[in-house]
């Protein structure tokens, strides 16, 4: 009986592998990456397979379209646009994931730009430079639908990149504030992170020269990030905290925008085990 009850089990559990790696393919195979062109005369947002066929213009418009970002749950796309009619100003749209059902979710005279999502798909943050000057910006997050719109951050200079943790609690960007030393290529932003309502704040580099767009890790531990701390931009990776620094690349020519990888498949929260359900919700 002992035994009959183990080789069920051990059959079972066969039919269950075979299923998650056939799901596994199966959602690679689905995979789809979001870019921005300028292959048709003005810059538009395209997607592709994971393999690079299937190319396909979303937008279509006249415009300059840039900047695409999905919602985590794979059903949308914020990206920046040029439509309105006044100069210089380009805001926050969102269509779905085939390009239909295009819309404004930002309605300014300044500028809005570099939306990222927060792991939950529900809210989207952003820099604008509403308080005038065009070259200083501050954090804003606003809900998917482009509603409630607050300023997160109240900075006189310039604040950029911003990046949600995995668990929607933080978000971390790039800033420079008073008292910032500057380099020689005249760039003296620092990481931050500060809490989703703007609380908080907390420095994380203090090296005088230009640090910038930051990323977490998916267990949100660790923050990777691009610095020229070293004479030219390289790719560092710290603690969420900001301690135990490292230097990952060592190119002569240069290493640009580190973006650290999230599980396609993982819809688990931060730090609990990928369950059978996470899998088969994916698909779905």
């Amino acid at each position: 009986m002992q035994r009959r009850f183990n080789l069920t089990h051990f059959i079972l559990a066969g039919v269950v592998v075979l299923g998650l790696v056939l799901l596994t393919v199966d959602v690679d195979a689905q995979a789809q990456i979001a870019f921005m062109s300028d292959r048709d005369g003005n810059w538009e947002i395209y997607v592709m397979d994971a393999d690079g066929d299937n190319q396909r213009n979303l937008t279509n418009s006249p415009s300059d379209d840039t900047h695409p970002s999905w919602s985590p749950d794979g059903k949308r796309i914020a990206f920046v646009s040029d439509r309105s009619d006044r100069e210089w100003n380009r805001q926050i749209y969102v269509m779905d994931a085939d390009g239909s059902n295009q819309r404004n979710l930002t309605n300014n005279p300044d500028y809005d730009t570099h939306p990222s999502w927060s792991p939950d798909s529900k809210r989207i943050a952003f820099i604008s430079n509403r308080k005038g000057d065009f070259e200083n910006f501050d954090i804003y997050v606003m809900d998917a639908d482009g509603g409630n719109q607050r300023r997160r951050t109240k900075n006189r200079h310039d604040d950029r990149y911003p990046s949600w943790s995995p668990d929607g609690k933080r978000v971390a960007f790039s800033a420079r504030r008073d008292g910032h030393v500057q380099d020689k290529w005249g760039l003296t932003y620092e990481i931050y992170v500060i809490d989703a309502d703007g609380g908080n704040e907390k420095r994380l580099t203090e090296n005088g020269v230009y640090e910038g767009q930051p990323s977490w890790s998916p267990d949100g531990k660790r923050i990777v990030f691009e610095s020229n701390r070293d004479g030219n931009v390289e790719i560092y990776v710290m603690d969420a905290d900001g301690e135990n620094p490292r230097r990952l690349t060592n190119n002569p020519h240069g290493d640009y925008s580190p973006a650290w990888q999230n599980s396609p498949v993982s819809v688990s929260p931060a730090g609990k085990k990928l369950i059978m359900w996470a899998w088969l919700k994916r698909v779905e």
